[in-house]
């Protein structure tokens, strides 16, 4: 009866165990939102005041989640920002060519042009890097409004990177002394507009403090608890099966009586 008490207590808290796992919903959909205007801005945080580049019209963002009541965070190309939920329309399925890629542009100005951390001449600023002579390597994202460094001329910066040797660095070039920018072609793929995108969020069964595993993590904790316990049941049934024999073994012999004698005999 112990035995069995023992036997339904172990398997009782590997069950609840494995059962209070946190199951991690998946799904497999990525969500997309086109640019139907212009001047979309892509974010480096969800506020007004970290914009880094304009998004080409008629391109896409990934959505990744909601970041607040008015930006979703968003992946462009190999970028990964906010944009405005206002300035973002959702779509159903999965566009051919969602980013305008393959855009290089070069420096033309002789003294090289300063790579900065934003588009400002007067403020504070970071010098990244220096951009030499006819660089071409050089990927375009998109263009920003920014300060005139010459006067009376464009106040347009590029957003760019930089591929330096083995090294790339984000960063702006004014456009002014700049040219060949790839024509960006005007993105003509329909897809159906999608009503409100919903994020797939996990499911949490436990306490906040309750870790998050996937699957294969799952069965492997399992797995381990479960291990032990079958060692606890070979221990509890082997002593018993190996006490049995061993008592019948050193069994004492029976003394058989004779009938009509006056000694004992051992029985073979």
């Amino acid at each position: 009866m112990k035995i069995l008490i023992i036997l339904a207590i172990i398997f009782a808290n590997v069950f609840s165990f494995s059962f209070s796992l946190p199951a991690k919903a998946q799904s497999d959909e990525i969500i997309y939102a086109r640019i139907t205007t212009n001047n979309v801005c892509f974010y480096s945080a969800p506020n007004d005041t970290s914009k880094l580049f304009y998004i080409p019209n008629s391109y896409f963002v990934q959505l990744l989640d909601n970041a607040g009541d008015y930006f979703y965070s968003a992946r462009y190309s190999d970028l990964y920002g906010y944009v405005k939920k206002s300035e973002v329309t959702p779509v159903l399925g999965t566009p051919i060519t969602p980013y305008a890629e393959k855009l290089s542009f070069r420096v033309i100005s002789l003294n090289g042009l300063e790579l900065r951390s934003v588009p400002s001449n007067s403020s504070p600023f970071e010098i990244v890097d220096n951009v030499p002579y006819l660089e071409t390597d050089l990927v375009y994202y998109g263009s920003i409004d920014g300060d005139t460094m010459v006067p009376e001329c464009t106040n347009i910066w590029y957003y760019c990177k930089y591929l330096n040797g083995t090294t790339s660095k984000l960063g702006y070039l004014y456009s002014l002394f700049c040219d060949k920018l790839t024509t960006i072609p005007t993105n003509t793929e329909v897809l159906e507009i999608r009503t409100e995108p919903i994020f797939v969020e996990e499911e949490n069964t436990g306490s906040p403090s309750t870790l998050n595993f996937s699957s294969p993590t799952q069965i492997l904790i399992v797995v381990a608890v479960c291990l032990p316990c079958l060692l606890i049941i070979y221990l509890l049934f082997k002593p018993a099966r190996i006490l049995s024999k061993e008592s019948s073994a050193e069994k004492p012999k029976k003394i058989k009586r004779l009938k009509k004698s006056d000694y004992y005999e051992l029985d073979d």
